[in-house]
C-alpha cells in the first residue's frame, strides 16, 4: 500500500467491527497497563514511598486506631 493512498483508506474507514470478547480483552489489557503505571508512579516517588514504609512500620507495631462508622471515624480524625 502506498503512502499516497493511505490517507484516503483512513479518511473512508469511519467504523469498524469487533467481536465483544476482543473489546473486553482490550479493555482487561487497558487496565492493568494503567495499574502498572500508577504502580509505577508509586514507586518512583520517593516521598511516598517513605511514607508507605513508616505507615506499614507502624501498623506491624499495631500503632493505628479502629473507628466504626462515620461518627468515630470524625471523631478519630478530629483529635
Amino acid at each position: 500500500m502506498s503512502i499516497a493512498y493511505r490517507p484516503k483508506l483512513v479518511a473512508a474507514t469511519q467504523t469498524i467491527k469487533l467481536p465483544k470478547d476482543v473489546v473486553e480483552e482490550m479493555y482487561r489489557a487497558s487496565a492493568r497497563f494503567a495499574e502498572l503505571f500508577e504502580t509505577l508512579e508509586i514507586l518512583l516517588d520517593k516521598k511516598t514511598l517513605r511514607r508507605i514504609r513508616q505507615e506499614e512500620a507502624q501498623y506491624r507495631r499495631r500503632q493505628y486506631v479502629v473507628a466504626k462508622g462515620a461518627r468515630e471515624i470524625r471523631k478519630v480524625l478530629s483529635t
